[in-house]
């Protein structure tokens, strides 16, 4: 019997208090959207301007839900670092999208643009700093499965 080969079974990087917190960020941003954040229900009981906006950033907190699960599961540092990248990306556009390509409602007092637009805005800034939190103190560590030549 050989030796086992480390290059396909690279070790696995420990899961963090931080990594767990990336995972709940997303989930959170959701539930906000579906019922506290979501968009506006007019008293004849239609929804608003701004529903495409709450269905758009139903989907972006879905997918930076799947990329943090993803994340902790990744087999390395540079498939983590992958990670890392698309959940700032997904932030980012969490952040810039209502308001400025999703339409939202026109007056400033419906509930589209006076709790949802600050709630994506902030939570989407939230998870592009975790993830950078992530890439630059929490995986420093991590060794990247390579051998240093020599």
């Amino acid at each position: 019997m050989g030796k086992k080969n480390n290059r396909a079974n690279p070790p696995k990087p420990p899961v963090t208090p931080i990594d767990g917190v990336l995972l709940a960020l997303p989930v959170v941003f959701v539930l906000g959207v579906r019922t506290v954040a979501g968009p506006c229900i007019h008293e004849d009981g239609t929804v608003g301007a701004c529903a495409m906006a709450g269905t758009v950033l139903t989907g972006l907190g879905v997918v930076a839900a799947v990329l943090a699960a993803l994340r902790l599961y990744g087999a390395d540092k540079r498939t983590r670092r992958s990670f890392d990248l698309f959940l700032v990306i997904a932030g980012l556009a969490m952040a810039i999208l209502p308001g400025n390509v999703l339409q939202l409602c026109m007056m400033a007092t419906m509930h589209c643009r006076a709790v949802m637009l600050p709630f994506a805005r902030i939570m989407g800034v939230a998870l592009v700093l975790l993830a950078v939190a992530c890439e630059f103190t929490v995986d420093r560590d991590i060794p990247t499965g390579r051998k240093r030549r020599r």
